[in-house]
């Protein structure tokens, strides 16, 4: 029987599992995906990397309207696709989707600031922008450079003034396989609170 990819659903989706936790706990490092990507089949190979690392059947997502990547997902997961009100992960391949998708996506509560979710973000990687970042991971204030992509998904999840310590957890990742996160109270200096 021929298979699709040569992507080990074992020892890949380990380490891109390790390569995600790195990132997030440091915010500013990018690692690559690029090696796992390289096993996968079609154009979001990088999204399918993180993808068959992250869900499962206990887990929903949302392709944000992208068919092709939902087919993917549903292929290599077990994963059920929901409105992206309900989705545990977003899959944002089109930044313009940004602003909608992020108004509707669950930040958790008081109680369980946990239940959010995560924004997984096609990234172009030409940096062009800076940020300020704080928060956990960060000692002190750090500068991210970044792209606009990055700076627009940071303002628009300001303008949503979660209550600490509620939010959303934004994974950019590129066509290459760079992949940046930035945790959901890991805030820009100029946001909307403070720790």
């Amino acid at each position: 029987m021929k298979t699709l990819h040569q992507f080990d659903e074992v020892f890949d989706t380990q380490a891109v599992f390790r390569l995600l936790l790195d990132a997030m706990s440091n915010p500013t490092l990018t690692v690559s995906v690029a090696a796992q990507k390289e096993k996968l089949f079609g154009d979001y190979g990088a999204f399918l990397a993180l993808g068959m690392t992250l869900l499962d059947n206990e887990v929903t997502f949302s392709s944000c309207e992208n068919e092709s990547l939902k087919k993917d997902l549903q292929l290599v997961t077990l994963s059920q696709e929901v409105p992206v009100p309900d989705a545990d992960y977003l899959f944002v391949t089109d930044a313009r989707m940004l602003s909608a998708v992020l108004v509707q996506a669950k930040c958790g509560t008081l109680t369980d600031p946990h239940q959010s979710a995560s924004l997984l973000i096609r990234d172009s990687g030409e940096k062009s922008e800076t940020v300020t970042l704080y928060g956990p991971g960060i000692d002190g204030d750090t500068e991210l450079h970044c792209t606009p992509t990055v700076v627009r998904a940071l303002e628009l999840r300001d303008q949503q003034a979660y209550e600490y310590p509620t939010g959303i957890d934004l994974i950019f990742v590129t066509d290459s396989g760079d992949v940046t996160c930035i945790p959901r109270l890991v805030r820009r200096r100029d946001g909307k609170w403070h720790m």
